[in-house]
């Protein structure tokens, strides 16, 4: 009896001492409620997570023992019902999105709560005519039989959000081959590299929808930041402000025909263009002015031929 004892001490040591060496191993640590899964769901999460995450079942009394000495007491309080903990290089939020991904539609357990409203819509399905028509009927699901086959007239919601699944109908939601809940790991807390604690309330995140929040948040805070770029210039806006000015001044510059060596050029060419406007308003013989000059000569002596010779007919 004693060495039996003394085997077990040494035995629940071992399993402490191994999951403390897990757990400074990896960045992450999870823990996750395993109750109702069986052998072949577990062989296949540790199949699926074998490149990503690590799967380690052991008693709570264990666990618990590990995470305290492990300094991670916050994490004690999650170890509840049948626990596993799962340790992996992805950051909190990376797992709980694997975890979700890998779960699977799973048939409601009899006595079990509706995750949410369990509908059944209206077609034919895959049943054989029969009594099967009256047990549908038995649970209030309007059927009937139509082309060989047997057909849900009306959709119907089973169950509503919260009720219970009774036998019956737990059976033949099965039979529908209807399944409302999913099957998998379901992540109780995330302890991270950063020493927080998370839980699936904070870890549920639609990555689009953050994404589009964060976009509209900038855009927002942009235009804000931009309606007050005079009062509150930030690195966001200092570039366009700097060009602004840049315009400003030099149009100003312009206006009042200060030379400087952005404007010079452009003074110039106003200069010279108002002068070649006076000579040839003012029929100043220049070199420049004379090609104009004389198409404007040209051009005036045609009309004056053309006006004398519709006088003379």
């Amino acid at each position: 009896m004693k060495k039996r004892v003394k085997r077990a001490k040494e035995w629940k040591k071992e399993q402490v001492v191994a999951i403390k060496d897990l757990i400074g191993a990896y960045d992450t640590v999870g823990i996750a409620k395993i109750r109702g899964l069986g052998a072949k769901q577990l062989q296949r999460i540790r199949k699926e997570f074998r490149d990503t995450a690590r799967l380690r079942i052991s008693k709570n009394s264990l666990i618990s023992i590990s995470l305290e000495e492990s300094g991670m007491n916050d994490m004690v309080d999650f170890v509840d019902d049948q626990m596993a903990l799962i340790f992996t290089g992805l950051d909190a939020f990376e797992l709980y999105k694997v975890l979700e991904a890998g779960k699977l539609p799973a048939p409601i357990k009899a006595g079990a709560v509706a995750p949410h409203d369990i509908i059944i819509e209206d077609g034919p399905t895959s049943l054989k005519p029969g009594p099967i028509v009256g047990e549908l009927q038995n649970l209030g699901i309007p059927s009937g039989i139509e082309s060989g086959k047997v057909v849900i007239k009306q959709r119907k919601v089973a169950v509503k959000e919260g009720e219970r699944v009774s036998p019956a109908l737990a059976e033949m939601l099965a039979r529908l081959e209807i399944y409302p809940v999913k099957e998998g790991l379901d992540l109780y807390a995330v302890y991270d590299f950063e020493g927080e604690v998370l839980t699936p309330d904070v870890l549920h995140i639609d990555i689009s929808k953050y994404s589009s929040d964060v976009k509209e948040g900038a855009k927002a805070a942009f235009s804000v930041a931009t309606h007050i770029k005079y009062d509150y210039p930030t690195r966001y806006t200092i570039g366009d402000l700097l060009s602004e000015a840049s315009v400003k001044s030099n149009a100003l510059a312009f206006n009042i025909a200060y030379p400087t060596s952005l404007t010079i050029k452009p003074l110039i060419q106003k200069a010279y263009s108002n002068a070649m406007n006076l000579s040839m308003n003012a029929c100043i013989y220049e070199r420049e002015t004379m090609a104009y000059l004389l198409a404007k000569a040209c051009s005036q002596a045609q009309n004056l031929a053309a006006y004398l010779s519709v006088r003379q007919v």
